[in-house]
């Protein structure tokens, strides 16, 4: 809850809804994460208009595929990407949603020949994506949140397998550069770090 006198803004409001409901009904993050994705979904259909409803939606989709087999993480996964889509259409500067589908097109230009076989299964035509679209969004992300240690280690992470030394390692710099604000954070500046030499 905020102080009188404060204002809540929706993000603070939803995170808040989600982390209450949750409390009560789910004992693990899976449970959580789950929960969280279907009051999220059960908001966004309420009101198609809100954009916080289809933001929460778009993220709690996203966060609860970590949690799911992988039938049903393809699935989900055309789903994230549709509401990603959405949102940002809506919003095109929203970073967290741009990291996001970064991620996503990170995640399926990186499928291995065996996860690219089993989404040949479930979908008529599978999942594409490219590394020049994950790192557009990326950098776009970049240029409305600069110094967001996880977007900046994917940046330095792309350049350096596309061969472009020169920008991984001013992006892996940029990372060192951080100071980390909890362990995920202090694991991608070791990672920085380690990096580093090879560029």
């Amino acid at each position: 809850m905020v102080e009188s006198g404060m204002e809540e803004s929706h993000d603070d409001r939803a995170k808040e809804c989600l982390s209450y409901i949750c409390r009560g009904v789910a004992t693990s993050p899976r449970q959580k994460w789950l929960c969280g994705k279907r009051f999220a979904l059960e908001g966004h259909e309420a009101n198609d208009d809100d954009f916080m409803a289809l933001k929460w939606a778009a993220i709690m989709t996203g966060q609860s595929t970590d949690y799911l087999g992988t039938k049903e993480k393809i699935e989900e996964g055309g789903k994230f990407k549709e509401l990603l889509d959405k949102a940002l259409a809506r919003d095109s500067k929203e970073f967290s949603l741009l990291h996001m589908r970064g991620r996503y097109s990170y995640s399926v230009a990186n499928l291995s020949w065996i996860e690219r076989k089993a989404a040949s299964v479930f979908y008529a035509t599978p999942p594409t994506a490219t590394m020049e679209e994950a790192l557009e969004d990326f950098l776009a992300a970049y240029e409305e949140k600069p110094d967001w240690i996880e977007n900046l280690i994917y940046i330095a992470r792309i350049y350096l397998a596309k061969g472009d030394k020169e920008n991984a390692k001013n992006f892996f710099s940029k990372v060192i550069a951080l100071t980390p604000t909890d362990e995920d954070e202090r694991d991608r500046v070791r990672e920085a770090n380690k990096s580093l030499a090879k560029c």
